[in-house]
């Protein structure tokens, strides 16, 4: 009986993870080549960090969650300042986000987001992080961003 109960203790942990790393979806993240060119976007290399608050203006939504993302965007923009030449933040209508590493290049492209709004994280050592629930988005930043920039 135990031993059925910490199977599924353990087959319910293993499923919840792989719900939190759902949520934070990579899949609109493309590993590409350096030298390829960005459609009306912005484009950030290690050691930089960044914030970005993006819309997909192709995709409707609820007027409240428009507003919950602004209001987001505004507190954390409060919080970490404005852009410096170690770490932008603030909202941007880019169509693409490209970031470099020290050894790999990421390519988001906002225009194939299936939500209205999102939080992009970079923090200049691993792959960028994409956030869609506004309530996850201080969470997230305090967890991933440096303290070294502060």
């Amino acid at each position: 009986m135990k031993y059925s109960r910490k199977n599924t203790l353990i087959l319910t942990n293993c499923l919840l993870g792989i719900l939190f790393l759902c949520s934070c979806s990579s899949r609109y993240i493309k590993s590409v080549d350096p030298q390829v060119k960005t459609a009306f976007g912005i484009t950030l290399t290690a050691p930089s960090q960044g914030i970005f608050f993006v819309q997909n203006k192709k995709v409707d939504a609820f007027k409240s969650e428009i507003e919950d993302h602004i209001q987001a965007a505004n507190s954390i923009y409060n919080k970490y300042g404005p852009a410096t030449d170690l770490r932008f933040v603030g909202t941007t209508n880019a169509r693409q986000l490209k970031f470099h590493t020290k050894d790999r290049t990421y390519l988001i492209d906002v225009t194939k987001f299936k939500r209205r709004t999102a939080l992009v994280l970079f923090d200049g050592q691993r792959k960028p992080i994409i956030v869609y629930d506004v309530e996850k988005y201080n969470k997230i930043v305090d967890k991933h961003l440096s303290s070294r920039y502060k």
